[in-house]
């Protein structure tokens, strides 16, 4: 028989499985689990709507080999802004993604999950959903081990004409051999505050959007070059 298990996780995204059936991509204490809820998608199912992504639910499954099987699922908490905000949603749903595809399934590691609820609960607090994308996907990236180096050249720690060298872990100046992008200092200052500031610290920045979005832009070469996709 099956060990039934309870968690609680952040909805981090759902697939339509079958004609009725639903498998939920849920992050928690345990790490990533994926789990299979019979019959979610018929309207009778109040466990259907519980696993929206952006919830974060009570859950019972009964534990198997790869894909766990939902006995039941309960909604504990929302984030009713993030959720009613286009801009703000947009941001949480592509950071969930990131935690999906990284995030190792049935490894357990609560940190993850922790730091999703906290920069969620930061950007359901105000946070700017830019600061929000680059801040979340720089520290789960550094809690999965796959940390960019921003503290000057990953060689010889020179802190000028510094390139994006994704393949070789961050930044890289010119005499080490770097033939990337050449970041502007601004770029590389506002990278480092984003990873290591105190969360609350984050909602009293002030940057540019063409810098966040080149941040993100940067993250996501790195990603492909150092975790694959």
């Amino acid at each position: 028989m099956p060990e039934l298990s309870r968690d609680r996780g952040v909805v981090l995204r759902t697939l339509d499985h079958a004609e009725t059936d639903r498998i939920a991509v849920l992050l928690t204490p345990r790490g990533r689990l994926d789990v299979l809820a019979k019959g979610a998608r018929r309207i009778e199912r109040s466990s259907g709507a519980s696993l929206d992504p952006l919830h974060v639910v009570e859950a019972v499954y009964y534990r198997r080999r790869g894909l766990h099987l939902l006995k039941e699922a309960g909604v504990v908490q929302t984030f009713p802004r993030v959720r009613g905000d286009l801009e703000r949603a947009t941001a949480a749903l592509k950071a969930l993604a990131w935690a999906a595809e990284l995030v190792p399934r049935d490894q357990p590691d609560d940190r993850p999950y922790r730091l999703t609820l906290e920069l969620l609960g930061a950007l359901e607090e105000g946070l700017a959903p830019g600061v929000f994308a680059v801040a979340y996907t720089l520290r789960l990236l550094a809690v999965l081990g796959h940390a960019p180096h921003l503290g000057g050249c990953v060689r010889c720690g020179k802190g000028q004409d510094l390139t994006w060298s994704p393949e070789r872990g961050g930044l890289l100046c010119r005499g080490c051999g770097g033939q990337g992008e050449l970041l502007s200092p601004r770029l590389v200052k506002v990278l480092d505050a984003l990873a290591r500031l105190p969360v609350p610290a984050l909602a009293r920045l002030r940057l540019a959007e063409e810098d966040l979005n080149q941040g993100m832009a940067l993250l996501a070469e790195f990603r492909d070059a150092q975790v694959g996709r």
